[in-house]
């Protein structure tokens, strides 16, 4: 396996919200030894640790408040931490600058494009501002356009673009200094179908298959997660819940599994295959036989037991289908609420 690009061990974030000025100035002047006027922390981020590999997408998927854009602001030395470790590429979080020339960020909500210039004279400008010479920093900014497919609005002004050229224009922006590691914050939000596609194109083929990057995905898009990632962390609560591939993830759940099985030339009535065997099976006619469904938690091994008893009873297996359990299913599951007691 490939080497860690991205480290984290117990990082946590906790941010205090201010109280009013008039709560704190009553709290002086009564001199009270409780804490009751002051705000309390809240806990963003909750002691994550991940390894992220060298040339992995890794989709971050969370409701809503889950703490993924604290996660990332951390990890792109935006914020600090306040406790715990992360390293990128070697280089300590400390290092604030070792890590700016080494990763890049872009984010479905840009609001920081100067919208009365075009979108190449913004490129060479947060180009210089990066630390590339005036002549490489147009010739980049060339490079990136015709890698973005921006080449006939790369002249026209920024504020006459649309939501998915904006979009293009930020990842171009976030490639300028040739980062190895790239954050991808929601990128697709407020996107439409045909402009998601290309930039989905654009991730697969251009910065994973031809660049060879280090992607962290954040989405609300289960879709898009599995499409893009070879591997998916569920966040909640600041909580990474659960890490693995799409079909590992599904496979933690313990969830019912259904298989529908094709039948020609069976004995006698379909129904009696469950017998007492942990499943539930229901059976309908089909052309030349029955379709069989099967619904259980035993999993292969319950399967293999009724094709035995159908082959047993003269049948003959035609065909197997197996309904895996949605990637929607596997994100209820963890972050569904948790009451008092820690119960899900």
């Amino acid at each position: 396996m490939a080497a860690p690009a991205i480290h984290t061990d117990q990082l946590s974030k906790y941010f205090t919200i201010p109280t009013s000025m008039g709560r704190q100035i009553r709290h002086f002047f009564q001199r009270r030894s409780d804490d009751t006027a002051l705000a309390k922390p809240v806990l963003a981020v909750d002691k994550v640790s991940l390894d992220v590999y060298e040339g992995e997408l890794f989709g971050l998927l969370g409701p809503n408040g889950a703490g993924k854009t604290t996660f990332i602001k951390l990890l792109c030395t935006m914020i600090v931490a306040s406790s715990g470790t992360g390293s990128i590429l070697g280089a300590d979080l400390s290092e604030e600058q070792r890590i700016r020339e080494m990763v890049g960020l872009a984010s479905g909500d840009e609001r920081s494009f100067y919208w009365r210039l075009t979108g190449r004279q913004n490129l060479e400008f947060f180009g210089i501002l990066n630390g590339l010479a005036e002549r490489d920093a147009r010739q980049r900014a060339d490079e990136l356009i015709r890698q973005v497919d921006m080449v006939d609005k790369a002249d026209k002004p920024v504020r006459t673009y649309s939501s998915g050229q904006k979009q293009r224009m930020s990842i171009a922006r976030a490639l300028l200094h040739h980062p190895r590691v790239l954050f991808l914050d929601e990128p697709t939000r407020s996107l439409d179908p045909t402009a998601t596609h290309r930039l989905h194109h654009f991730i697969r083929e251009e910065l994973m298959a031809r660049e060879g990057m280090t992607i962290i995905l954040t989405t609300h898009r289960l879709d898009e997660a599995e499409l893009l990632s070879n591997r998916i962390g569920i966040m909640n609560r600041g909580v990474l819940q659960a890490v693995g591939t799409p079909a590992e993830l599904r496979n933690r759940l313990d969830a019912a599994v259904s298989y529908r099985i094709k039948v020609a030339g069976l004995d006698g009535d379909p129904h009696s295959l469950a017998g007492d065997l942990p499943c539930q099976l229901s059976a309908e006619p089909g052309a030349g036989g029955w379709l069989i469904e099967i619904e259980t938690s035993a999993g292969e091994s319950l399967l293999a037991a009724v094709i035995e008893r159908i082959v047993n009873q003269g049948g003959q297996v035609l065909d197997v289908e197996r309904d895996r359990p949605s990637l929607e299913v596997v994100f209820q599951r963890f972050t569904e609420p948790v009451d008092a007691e820690g119960q899900a």
